[in-house]
């Protein structure tokens, strides 16, 4: 007898929605069937009316810990992750100690397992470059970097600004096949603008916003430009994050017509305004649609990035001297994004591959996750595209610090069950998962093509 059956659903096979039965059993899809023929079950769930995605993977969370529990924890954040219809994420290294070392990755890999509802990796640090080769060996799914100085006792262990130290990284990183996420960030055009600013007296939102996309976002292109020439003068498989806006969305486009091959992620502020680091212009929403929809932009992450009210308090006084430019978001991603492909404006392919299939690929997970097909892992988000929520109030806030920036945002297309290789979850809002039933999930192979 199977384990699970999730009978009546449309569910989402290769570029299809496909009435169908999915059967489960071992916590892997054991039978794809038409409806009404699956077996009995130990558990049947009705999809009646239902959309069946494979579970999406958020490759981009700040779950703070080690260092940072006071804003979230393994716990607290793969609940979060569950409730927002993800069955894999995988949280960044700006921690306290940061994972830089194999003993210090695998610390915090023993933290997450002991918590996480949800499977799970990490993105380590590259900034001790005879660790590199030994952490990739142990499983993570990649490296991260920070171009930009950072707020944090590990500062100097955390970003990496010099671009002699930068592509001497890239080229041990690209050494284990293993990818590359970076924050890009001219640090030198930076500090120069922060200091004409503070110079004036203007320190405040408004004006760190200035700072940081003024002047056509030059302090972002000029970044996103040397870091896809350096990954390319090793064969780095280079991941950059946050683009959105014309600006950043033009010069990666041009780069990947002419040649350069990397992926390029973005965020839900990308479509919904999130001050300050959100939409600035109408006209840059419908680029980064356009750019979604054409696949110029290859994958979603949250950066769930949760701050307390407290240091959100602090950084109205003075942006710069805060570390705030983040707010959690996993648990409410999806149904933005789906609201969007309710009003036409996002097709549902591109969600499931921008979602799930995309970074599956890129982190080197799938056909293990990413994709619904026996023999893979039975993760999946079901969805209910015509439910309405409002965030923070019928739809709330799981992570740790309680509060949302888009309170009161209305949206339509809201996951109602996730499940994690044949587990349930999350059922109808509530996280019924416990802690530990989360699994570290290691890439199953190093293939520099497998992001395509």
């Amino acid at each position: 007898m199977p384990d699970l059956v999730v009978r009546n659903g449309l569910v989402y096979l290769g570029c299809d929605l496909v009435a169908a039965d999915l059967v489960v059993s071992g916590g892997r899809v054991t039978g794809i069937v038409q409806r009404g023929e699956a077996p009995p079950s130990a558990q049947d769930l009705d999809a009646t009316g239902l959309l069946v995605l494979p579970g999406l993977i958020d490759q981009h969370v700040h779950f703070r810990e080690p260092g940072y529990e006071y804003k979230e924890d393994f716990y607290t954040g793969s609940r979060a992750a569950a409730a927002g219809g993800i069955t894999m994420y995988v949280d960044m290294p700006n921690l306290d100690p940061p994972p830089n070392t194999l003993e210090r990755f695998l610390a915090q890999n023993q933290l997450a397992a002991a918590k996480s509802v949800v499977d799970f990796n990490h993105w380590a640090m590259p900034t001790r470059l005879d660790e590199i080769a030994k952490i990739a060996q142990a499983g993570a799914a990649g490296f991260k970097v920070f171009m930009k100085s950072a707020h944090y006792p590990y500062g100097s262990e955390i970003s990496i600004t010099d671009h002699g130290q930068l592509l001497e990284a890239f080229r041990a990183i690209a050494a284990t096949g293993r990818p590359c996420l970076v924050h890009p960030h001219n640090q030198m055009l930076w500090e120069q603008r922060v200091a004409a600013r503070v110079a004036e007296g203007r320190v405040g939102l408004a004006d760190w916003a200035d700072a940081t996309y003024g002047d056509d976002d030059v302090v972002e292109t000029t970044a996103i430009a040397t870091i896809v020439l350096l990954a390319k003068a090793v064969g780095l498989r280079l991941c950059v994050l946050h683009v959105q806006g014309r600006p950043q969305v033009r010069l990666v486009r041009m780069l990947k017509a002419n040649g350069f091959r990397f992926l390029a992620e973005t965020n839900p502020w990308s479509i919904v305004h999130i001050d300050p680091i959100g939409l600035r212009d109408p006209e840059d929403l419908a680029e980064n649609f356009r750019a979604m929809n054409e696949g110029t932009v290859d994958l979603i992450g949250s950066d769930h990035a949760p701050h307390t009210l407290e240091e959100h308090e602090q950084c109205k006084v003075n942006a710069f001297e805060s570390v705030v430019a983040g707010y959690p978001l996993c648990e409410h991603w999806a149904a933005i994004f789906l609201t969007a492909v309710n009003q036409g404006k996002l097709s549902l392919r591109r969600f499931v591959e921008m979602g799930s299939t995309t970074p599956a690929r890129h982190i080197g997970v799938y056909p293990r996750k990413g994709v619904i097909r026996v023999g893979s892992d039975a993760d999946f988000v079901i969805v209910d595209m015509e439910r309405t929520a409002v965030l923070g109030e019928t739809y709330p806030v799981y992570s740790k610090i309680g509060f949302t920036p888009l309170h009161g945002l209305q949206v339509q297309g809201v996951p109602v069950y996730t499940i994690v290789r044949g587990q349930v979850v999350m059922d109808h809002g509530e996280v019924v998962g416990r802690p530990g039933t989360g699994q570290f999930v290691p890439p199953l192979r190093a293939d520099p093509e497998q992001e395509r």
